[in-house]
């Protein structure tokens, strides 16, 4: 899979698990951060292709998501441990955008081409 098509693959499904978030809590915040996380990853993967330098800065993005999404996704899952029982489905959500992070940078990493 080449670099372009992984991160517009990982953007738009950071994009439907923020919009599967609002649909199911109406949550504003899941909405706006998967709306912006996954645009600035779309956009990205459309000059991915263009230069070495695109492509770290897209790999540097993708590992600070890893770290935002995995602090939300812990303050989530503690909540709900803590008898917050509304905090089940955005930590169930959250940690999946963590984990498709995680798959997204490590499927780069392992195919390292560079584009031309």
């Amino acid at each position: 899979m080449n670099q372009k098509t992984l991160y517009l693959l990982y953007g738009l499904s950071i994009l439907t698990l923020g919009l599967v978030g609002f649909y199911l809590t109406h949550a504003k915040s899941a909405l706006i951060s998967g709306v912006a996380s996954a645009a600035i990853i779309i956009i990205m993967s459309f000059f991915v292709c263009k230069s070495k330098v695109v492509l770290t800065a897209t790999r540097v993005v993708n590992v600070l998501l890893i770290g935002a999404f995995t602090w939300r996704s812990t303050l989530a899952i503690n909540a709900f441990a803590a008898g917050n029982g509304d905090k089940l489905i955005p930590a169930i959500l959250i940690s999946a955008m963590a984990l498709a992070s995680v798959v997204a940078l490590a499927v780069s990493l392992l195919s390292p081409k560079y584009p031309d």
